[in-house]
């Protein structure tokens, strides 16, 4: 059953439970004795053992109340559960419920409230249970300021054992008083060892003479901050420390010194790889064969490298703060300065160009240009980096005219000839614009080639091809077929007008006269004139011509036939 009591308070807060293990008579006198002199106390009885494990287990018990013995039980067993279970509560045995040999082991367990069942105990009794509940008040106070205090230490020492920071103190002579576990892991010393070292032991040498001055200057007190200094670990390895220092005074003296620091090896080590990076980075920028340079937005050269300053014929001082404009031929700037705005507004756009730079003293230089958004400045600026590619373009013209044109002679050769007459023929021109055809064949070459030779037959060629590209029109275009066979494609002209221009032509060569060492020969041509149809094919017109040509020939050559 429970109780509780309302009247007769010598207790405030919160209400006491209170474990009655004993019979109901007793349990009566007592409800009866501090019927009117306490509050805030709830009862509760149990009878058997049974009640006892499951009543002890809801726990939060601050008074209990026990015959010495019960049917089942007896007060000693309670004792002993309680001691067993570690429930620390005030017990106050009742004294003639049961044996004295109970009652003498319970006072060995250290029970010594000890009550009898008569009208005189009894009213000594709410005394009794106010002493109780305010002493094992007090003791649980107690008992939490040293568990909290344990707890504080624990996490002190924890803190300062387990935090990241190296922690050191030393006595006067500089001996190591105390090291935290981060300090003797990062130096690679045992707690024993640690204790026999002295400054000078994990001193490096750089460090030597600082770090007496500012020994010194702790034991008069001072302190010091964010000071830096190297210490050698047992392995040899330098550790790089960065900390506060201060003394422990006591008694107006210095007693020892203390300091806190962190290691930064790790950085210093990185600062010290960025630095050689860096010199390194500086020392390719400045002598890579390319031209490294950085530009604003508005196209202004900000930087750029020596050997790039060379290649365009200035020295650098001549160069920044310029419109990258100075170097860039004339005809591809607009292409230059598009490709650098796209790259600025769009960093991950592809934009490489090929273009010609203009060096100081006029000359050109192709270069093939990369461009990248430089990270981590304020002001957005590309690296821009231009590679010399002039032997390579030089090679592609050289390779596109061998392509184009004739070995011998160096007119334009028969593919390139097609092509240009494809042109006329699709009607890609004008339409309204009537072209003209002229095939010339020399005479006779075979009788001057195979007297003389092959080189002869070459030299003719030669001359003859000079002679013809002094008499063709700038808009015409003159080429070699082949063996001693030439065309002329004769753009904008009527087929009357062409052959007046083969007739001139014809002159020319029949005036000339080729000199072989001491041989003399006259030379004439056949040329065959025919009009450029639209949408003829290409060897149909050829043979248009060619039948011309051979209708010349046959009617005794060194004549003109449309």
């Amino acid at each position: 059953m429970t109780f509780h009591i309302s009247e007769g308070s010598f207790m405030t807060g919160k209400r006491v439970k209170v474990l009655m293990a004993c019979s109901v008579e007793s349990e009566a006198a007592i409800e009866q004795a501090l019927r009117n002199h306490a509050a805030g106390l709830a009862f509760h009885r149990i009878y058997r053992i049974n009640d006892l494990h499951r009543t002890l287990a809801e726990g939060d018990w601050g008074l209990v109340f026990c015959d010495l013995e019960m049917s089942d039980f007896t007060a000693l067993d309670l004792v002993t559960l309680l001691s067993d279970e570690g429930i620390d509560v005030p017990i106050i045995l009742i004294n003639g419920t049961g044996a004295k040999a109970i009652a003498i082991r319970c006072l060995e367990f250290g029970i010594c409230q000890f009550i009898e069942r008569d009208e005189h105990y009894l009213q000594a009794l709410p005394l009794m249970v106010d002493i109780l509940l305010r002493r094992a008040a007090q003791d649980q106070d107690r008992r939490l300021m040293v568990t909290r205090l344990r707890e504080s230490e624990e996490r002190y020492v924890d803190i300062f054992d387990n935090t990241n920071d190296l922690i050191q103190s030393l006595a006067p002579d500089g001996r190591f008083v105390y090291t935290n576990r981060t300090w003797r892991e990062t130096m690679g010393y045992s707690e024993t060892e640690a204790q026999s070292l002295s400054l000078l032991d994990v001193l490096h040498p750089d460090s030597m003479m600082c770090c007496q001055d500012r020994f010194q200057r702790l034991l008069e007190g001072e302190t010091l901050s964010c000071i830096t200094f190297k210490f050698v670990a047992k392995s040899g390895e330098t550790i790089h420390l960065l900390g506060d220092c201060g003394s422990i005074v006591k008694n107006g003296g210095a007693t020892s010194t203390r300091g806190i620091f962190k290691n930064v090896t790790d950085t210093v080590r990185a600062q010290e790889a960025l630095t050689i990076t860096e010199a390194r980075y500086q020392a390719v920028y400045e002598n890579a064969p390319d031209i490294f340079s950085t530009i604003n937005a508005a196209g202004e050269i900000l930087s750029i490298n020596n050997a790039g300053a060379r290649m365009l014929g200035y020295e650098v001082a001549e160069l920044i703060g310029e419109s990258a404009a100075k170097a860039i031929h004339p005809e591809d700037q607009q292409a230059v300065f598009a490709c650098i705005g796209q790259r600025f507004d769009n960093p991950a756009a592809e934009c490489d160009i090929e273009y010609r730079k203009i060096r100081k003293d006029g000359s050109i230089l192709w270069v093939h240009q990369r461009a990248t958004l430089e990270p981590g400045v304020e002001e957005p600026r590309l690296l821009v980096v231009c590679r010399d590619v002039t032997d390579r373009h030089i090679l592609e013209a050289q390779l596109a005219y061998q392509a184009s044109h004739d070995a011998l002679t160096s007119l334009i050769n028969r593919r390139e000839f097609e092509r240009r007459m494809q042109r006329l023929l699709s009607g890609q021109a004008n339409q309204t614009d009537r072209h003209a055809l002229c095939i010339l064949d020399l005479d006779k070459f075979k009788i001057i080639n195979d007297s003389c030779g092959h080189m002869a037959g070459d030299e003719l060629l030669i001359q003859i091809a000079t002679l013809l590209e002094g008499q063709v029109r700038a808009r015409d275009t003159l080429a070699r077929l082949g063996g001693d066979e030439f065309a002329i494609l004769m753009e904008h002209v009527s087929l009357k007008k062409a052959a007046i221009l083969a007739e001139k032509l014809r002159s020319t060569i029949e005036k000339f006269q080729f000199r072989w060492h001491s041989q003399i020969f006259s030379i004439s041509v056949s040329i065959g004139v025919v009009s450029i149809q639209l949408g003829e094919s290409i060897a149909d017109t050829l043979n248009r011509a060619d039948m011309a040509c051979y209708g010349a020939k046959k009617e005794g050559r060194n004549r003109i036939r449309s």
